[in-house]
């Protein structure tokens, strides 16, 4: 239980990331590039201060960790580029299928049984997300290029559950974190040339910061160490108090408005998790040689 209380509160502080990039004029493609590419530093260097370097090297399973990377890089872009295309609340709607891929997929690449817990509790969660993504869309019309890129943000954030997940059995954390932000700055690296501005100036430089060094790397170690603990079909239900939270955030910090859509569908979300975290049982860590 403790487990999926955990991921359930870290996916909570993840809200906090909107309330940050509404501070941040850059594209979306810088902002993923310097959010994982200043993860990848900060991993590193806390390696090389408590000299542990050793976490850093990857003798073998580089296929996958390249892998990882990419999707990484890939699913950022996709889901900021269905906000860029259509609107928040259709990147909401469409990308947080991901659970339903989660639920289709894991038991076919990981060694986890079909969670009926997780099939259960994505009924009222998706539906509070449903309803979440109606308030304030203002009938904005979905292009059918934007439900492209948001189920793509949706697959790929399965697959890097999954992947993730497999590497977890093999590799620590710390190895998993550096190594894959690392190669997802590099995929993203030579799209900056024709991304416009790409250094953050004044308080972006805050924010920047802030997003990379906590909610990137610190938050990503966390994450990951976490995935040894908790199914793969639990974290993607999870995953839903992310807009939950951050539209709470928002309203309290922001001063944006909070409807009863959010309110009512919010409530269906966190019930979801709320079954999660009491009913889906955790898994024991595993470890694989090599």
């Amino acid at each position: 239980m403790r487990w999926n209380l955990y991921v359930a509160a870290l996916a909570a502080s993840w809200g906090l990331i909107s309330v940050i990039v509404a501070h941040v004029d850059l594209s979306a493609t810088v902002l993923v590039f310097w959010r994982v590419a200043i993860a990848a530093v900060t991993v590193t260097l806390a390696c090389a201060v408590v000299g542990r370097t050793d976490l850093l090297r990857l003798p073998d399973q580089r296929r996958m960790m390249v892998a990882v990377g990419v999707v990484l890089a890939v699913h950022w872009y996709l889901f900021f580029e269905t906000i860029k295309l259509s609107s928040v609340a259709v990147a909401v709607l469409t990308v947080y299928t991901a659970p339903i891929f989660l639920a289709l997929l894991a038991p076919l690449f990981l060694p986890e049984r079909r969670s009926r817990v997780a099939l259960v509790a994505l009924v009222p969660a998706g539906a509070g997300l449903v309803l979440m993504s109606t308030w304030g869309s203002g009938g904005t019309h979905a292009r059918p290029l934007a439900i492209v890129t948001g189920i793509g943000a949706a697959v790929t954030y399965a697959l890097l559950v999954i992947g993730t997940k497999h590497l977890r059995a093999r590799k620590g954390a710390v190895t998993i974190t550096a190594w894959s932000y690392g190669i997802a700055a590099l995929a993203l690296a030579p799209f900056l040339a024709t991304a416009g501005q790409v250094v953050p100036t004044g308080s972006e430089i805050f924010y920047v910061l802030l997003l990379g060094v906590v909610f990137t790397a610190l938050s990503g170690y966390i994450y990951v160490s976490l995935l040894a603990h908790v199914t793969a079909q639990a974290v993607g239900i999870l995953a839903y108090l992310e807009p939950v939270s951050a539209a709470v955030l928002a309203w309290a910090l922001l001063g944006q408005p909070l409807g009863w859509q959010v309110v009512v569908g919010g409530a269906l979300v966190v019930a979801g998790g709320v079954v999660i975290v009491l009913r889906e049982p955790v898994e024991t860590e595993v470890r694989i040689a090599g």
